[in-house]
């Protein structure tokens, strides 16, 4: 197989619908709706556990991100334990965190404004290779888990097609509210949003289509 035909076969994979998993393809807006900006003053979110497939299998997840010392730190780790279809084993490792936003800044998320983070970065696969991410995060309270959460976890990820257009996929896991509403209650696991401390200020870029290399959060939901 040549890698034209599997760069293609790749990006066919991230369009149907396999194991658990539903991706839809998705195109990428100039605008986006949210006020998406690094947390003034910064902060960062730890977290682990795991949210269900529609067939009882389970993804988890363990992350850490948040800004540091002028710059963002962290990494996200998550496994799908579905054995059927192309999704299953999927394992996503981050590379690098790219950038830290909270996207309910101004109380576009009403008031006072949700815990919510989004996570953005670079990361390698066993399944499609190298790919942009957004992860979600949402710490609802303590404690974490259960049948209506409260913390919530939802994924994005992205490839480059042979144009150079990226071609995105997000990963549902639909339970509560339907198909097109991926950041899902925790049924494991906990999520913790830190409070600032000294070193962790932000001092870079804030363009969010840079922090978040043109991945925005459209399909992700809240």
């Amino acid at each position: 197989m040549s890698k034209r035909e599997k760069k293609i076969g790749q990006l066919a994979i991230l369009a149907i619908m396999a194991g658990g998993l539903l991706v839809g393809l998705l195109t990428v807006r100039s605008t986006p709706v949210y006020a998406h900006v690094v947390p003034v003053t910064c902060d960062f979110t730890t977290g682990g556990g795991f949210v269900y497939n529609d067939d009882g299998s389970k993804v988890n997840f363990g992350l850490v991100a948040g800004c540091k010392n002028g710059g963002f730190f962290g990494h996200v780790n998550v496994v799908n334990h579905d054995t059927t279809g192309m999704f299953a084993g999927l394992h996503i490792s981050s590379d690098k965190i790219t950038g830290y936003l909270d996207p309910c800044r101004n109380n576009v998320c009403g008031s006072p404004p949700p815990t919510y983070r989004d996570i953005c970065g670079v990361a390698d696969t066993n399944l499609f290779g190298q790919v942009y991410f957004r992860a979600r995060t949402y710490d609802g309270g303590e404690p974490g888990s259960g049948p209506k959460g409260p913390d919530k976890f939802g994924i994005k990820i992205c490839q480059k097609d042979m144009n150079g257009n990226l071609a995105c996929s997000v990963y549902a896991l639909p339970q509560d509210g339907g198909p097109w509403l991926p950041t899902r209650f925790l049924q494991g696991g906990n999520i913790q949003l830190h409070k600032n401390n000294p070193s962790t200020f932000y001092n870079g870029p804030t363009d969010e289509s840079t922090l978040c290399n043109g991945v925005f959060d459209d399909g992700l939901g809240f």
